[in-house]
């Protein structure tokens, strides 16, 4: 992939929310193998060739940490992507998981 883009998101949230999004990556065997964005998209039923949504790309890590005293949850994920970063991708996602993510990158 020509023209790689790295990015770097750490999403915060409701437990089900970010637990969900966790859960998902986990059987799709993230840090074993590359999560490819499509595949993501497909599990959640987006249907990002209608949407013009790019899904050129792969999350090949991630880390989920939890304080549930402080009802702090945070899922930490890095992509690898063509051109540019994948927003539209999680903010979709978001959508999807009732609005309750909270998603930064770099």
């Amino acid at each position: 992939m020509a023209n790689i883009c790295d990015t770097q998101y750490k999403v915060t949230g409701s437990r089900k929310a970010v637990a969900d999004l966790w859960n998902t990556l986990q059987e799709l065997e993230v840090n074993s193998n590359n999560v490819y964005l499509y595949l993501l998209a497909e599990h959640y039923g987006i249907d990002y060739e209608k949407k013009g949504i790019s899904v050129r790309g792969h999350i090949y890590w991630a880390e989920y940490e939890e304080d549930p005293a402080n009802d702090y949850y945070l899922l930490s994920f890095e992509t690898e992507t063509a051109w540019d970063a994948c927003n539209e991708l999680f903010e979709e996602i978001n959508h999807l998981l009732w609005d309750e993510l909270s998603i930064s990158y770099r």
